[in-house]
């Protein structure tokens, strides 16, 4: 939702002296527009202490050339927190750190900054689902829509507000949490870490690892990585569905037909390079 910013170019009435006076800073002052994004959480599950606890938008500046050399900064971009540290620098209300925010929040607040930053299209590579052949689509950000769909099916939400579900073959009892930022760093680092060293992906276990609370009703870390290890693959599928269908999240799914086998499949949006950083 735009904010209307025209009471923020305050211009200091003139004066009853006739006499033209030279500008200042003090006279002339430009505040960057701002805008309100709605959370596809509602800030629903943020702790008591958070400050989106319960606040259903968040206020952000629209992108400057600030926030563009830093989504450029070499430095930023190898320590992989170019994004965190533009968020940071866009959020109105600085007590909001953005490694905090839930990763549904995250890309509300990434579509919004890219869309008033660069327009609603978003040109891109994609992959057909049916040949696997490259092409291009352009995505249009104006059809992006939040979902809310916590507690649907098989899910359940808990009094801790975490997701809770018993799995198709082990029957255990399981409690899910949502993921934030910091929790998707930790796994990016991960797994650059293992490339770095030659090391296997573990893409999938260190994704159960951040989201799995408890198993049974135990909360024993070590209980917990134990069960990862040998849940079978139809229960770790089951889960990550589970999970990112009871995950709010802002989506935009639009139709990709292939120029190469002419199949029509629905595409998610994907965050690549061209995202912030479009040609």
């Amino acid at each position: 939702m735009s904010r209307n910013n025209q009471d923020r170019l305050s211009v200091q009435a003139p004066s009853d002296d006739s006499t033209p006076q030279p500008a200042t800073n003090n006279q002339l002052q430009f505040v960057v527009p701002t805008e309100f994004v709605e959370l596809p959480s509602k800030g629903l599950f943020y702790p008591p202490d958070h400050p989106l606890n319960c606040k259903e938008e968040i206020e952000i500046r629209y992108m400057t050339a600030k926030e563009e050399d830093i989504l450029t900064d070499k430095v930023l971009l190898k320590k992989g927190i170019a994004i965190d540290r533009m968020m940071a620098n866009i959020i109105v209300d600085k007590t909001i750190k953005p490694h905090t925010l839930l990763s549904g929040d995250r890309t509300a607040i990434m579509i919004a900054a890219r869309k008033s930053a660069y327009g609603p299209e978003y040109d891109t590579k994609v992959a057909c689902p049916s040949c696997f052949s490259q092409g291009r689509h352009t995505f249009n950000l104006e059809n992006a829509q939040n979902k809310f769909n916590l507690g649907e099916d098989v899910a359940h939400i808990n009094s801790n507000l975490n997701i809770t579900i018993t799995t198709p073959r082990t029957k255990a009892e399981l409690e899910l949490r949502l993921m934030t930022g910091a929790d998707e760093k930790r796994i990016i680092d991960d797994q650059n870490n293992n490339k770095k060293h030659n090391l296997p992906e573990n893409n999938l276990i260190n994704q159960l690892r951040a989201i799995i609370v408890s198993v049974n009703g135990n909360k024993d870390r070590q209980y917990i990585n134990s069960f990862i290890e040998v849940v079978p693959a139809f229960d770790s599928k089951y889960i990550r569905e589970v999970y990112k269908k009871n995950s709010p999240n802002a989506v935009l799914k639009e139709e990709y037909v292939c120029g190469e086998c002419g199949a029509s499949n629905t595409l998610d949006v994907p965050f690549t390079t061209d995202f912030f950083w479009p040609k």
